[in-house]
């Protein structure tokens, strides 16, 4: 999983209260084009992370549902994400009484 991908979950499952986001809207929350998010779900759908879904409110626009493969795939590396954390919690905490005492 790239970066980039990762992101895009993590905007999927936390827009507005992990309600549905258009690929405009994702696009903008990513800071990318359109084009480009329209290409980086593809490649989440074809990866089944993501699903499309049609805009029940306008037919035109598409809006991208993170899948359960998608959840579980996003907790997994929140897991391993809170675990590095963790283990530099020391390494961040003399740091910063480091900069204090200065």
């Amino acid at each position: 999983m790239t970066v980039q991908w990762y992101q895009a979950l993590l905007v999927v499952r936390t827009y507005r209260g992990a309600k549905h986001i258009s690929v405009g809207e994702l696009a903008e929350q990513l800071m990318i084009r359109d084009h480009s998010a329209a290409e980086l779900v593809s490649r989440l759908a074809q990866a089944k992370l993501v699903r499309r879904k049609t805009d029940p409110a306008d037919r035109r626009r598409s809006l991208v549902v993170i899948t359960r493969a998608g959840e579980r795939r996003l907790s997994e590396l929140a897991a391993v994400h809170l675990k590095k954390l963790r283990d530099t919690r020391g390494v961040f905490m003399n740091f910063f009484r480091a900069a204090e005492s200065q």
